[in-house]
């Protein structure tokens, strides 16, 4: 066999068409899709375990992908490509000039707009035989569960850790399988929950989220465009596993990967630890969804409006970043790394939580009414203040 030979061509057989232009060069001409589009599923549908029984059961699914961003734009695209039937997408953000070297389904006209409707504008187009169901509010958990029951299965495709362990526990109670990833600089890691009993979850490894200052996003510890579009791809590949009950397909191990070496590890999790010890995964996710629905979230347009109401204000923030921009009021300044040993017990009142994102203040608050201690957050952060500041 010759190197001509070697490999096989996915082509129909036809060869582009070209046409001679005044300038001499040959240019191939540009094909435009029929006003009425058939998809072409022919390329997977010739593979032995996918066929026409494969495509329907494709056509059939519903799937729920949370993150448009760079992990969730090559899972909602190979997803609609392949002929999911249902796409439901999950995203609040709008388009910023410094997503797109990595969410490569947008481009700079479509800055500023919400990605939930970008997303599903990028379906119709690839494939309009796509339902699409779009969710322009991060889910809650008083109603997260209700939603996961509406699907097959669920992709979780954020850099929000509350995101995820949300994702678990309604996986987890509503028996909806859910497939995770996360990136890190050069590196990411892929789980799939099975959501089956006597299988593990998330918290079966990290029982409770670690701080957002440890874990870090994409903005904060940077990140180059391929790696999370590698694990996107990884998870969408998953999904298509689990939905056509292809070999390998639910694999409970954690995948990591390693962009920069090309290394990739599978680590076996022990359903026999973690959450067992605990009464079980189910246990252990509704006690930590009801928690989660106490809604600690507080809203203000002006500290002082918060002291006048009888908040005492924490300022969770590290040192350097209180010295760099402090707090226009009195406050308690304790690190969201010591706030749970911090003896709070002689300010009374309910305590006001803030950061500059308002993510540190909310874990740190989540870990302080594990105490018992009356503690809210404040939503958006310290950033949010600002931004209403300009506004107004």
């Amino acid at each position: 066999m010759n190197g001509d030979t070697a490999w096989v061509a996915c082509t129909h057989g036809a060869h582009a068409e070209t046409d001679d232009h005044p300038d001499g060069h040959s240019h191939e001409s540009h094909l435009h899709a029929p006003s009425t589009f058939t998809p072409d599923y022919s390329r997977q549908t010739r593979l032995r375990d996918v066929g026409d029984t494969g495509q329907a059961k494709l056509a059939a699914a519903r799937v729920l992908v949370i993150g448009a961003g760079g992990l969730g734009c090559p899972v909602i695209s190979y997803l609609a490509g392949a002929g999911v039937g249902t796409l439901g997408i999950v995203d609040g953000d709008v388009l910023d000039a410094s997503n797109l070297h990595r969410q490569v389904m947008y481009d700079a006209r479509d800055i500023g707009q919400r990605k939930v409707d970008l997303a599903a504008r990028r379906v119709a187009a690839l494939n309009p035989a796509v339902t699409v169901q779009t969710f322009a509010e991060p889910l809650r958990a008083d109603t997260i569960a209700d939603v996961f029951a509406q699907f097959d299965l669920v992709v979780e495709c954020t850099d929000d850790l509350g995101s995820r362990y949300l994702a678990n526990d309604a996986a987890v109670l509503t028996g909806t399988p859910l497939i995770l990833a996360s990136v890190y600089q050069y590196e990411g890691q892929l789980q799939v929950v099975s959501a089956l009993s006597g299988h593990a979850c998330l918290r079966c490894l990290w029982p409770v989220p670690p701080s957002p200052a440890l874990a870090g996003s994409c903005a904060e510890t940077g990140v180059l465009g391929p790696v999370p579009g590698v694990l996107g791809t990884m998870q969408a590949m998953e999904t298509l596993k689990l939905l056509l009950g292809l070999p390998g397909a639910g694999d409970p191990s954690l995948q990591l990967v390693n962009l920069l070496d090309g290394t990739r590890q599978r680590l076996p999790i022990d359903a026999a630890t973690g959450c067992a010890l605990h009464g079980g995964c189910m246990t252990v996710a509704q006690r930590a969804l009801d928690a989660a629905k106490v809604d600690i979230d507080q809203r203000f347009d002006d500290l002082v409006d918060a002291v006048a109401r009888g908040f005492v204000v924490v300022d969770v923030r590290d040192a350097d970043e209180i010295d760099a921009s402090p707090l226009p009021i009195a406050s308690l300044c304790v690190p969201a790394s010591e706030i749970v040993t911090y003896p709070l017990d002689p300010f009374h009142g309910d305590m006001l939580l803030v950061c500059n994102s308002g993510k540190r203040s909310h874990h740190a608050a989540r870990r302080l009414r594990q105490r018992g201690v009356e503690a809210y957050s404040l939503v958006g952060g310290l950033n949010a203040l600002r931004d209403s500041a300009v506004c107004a």
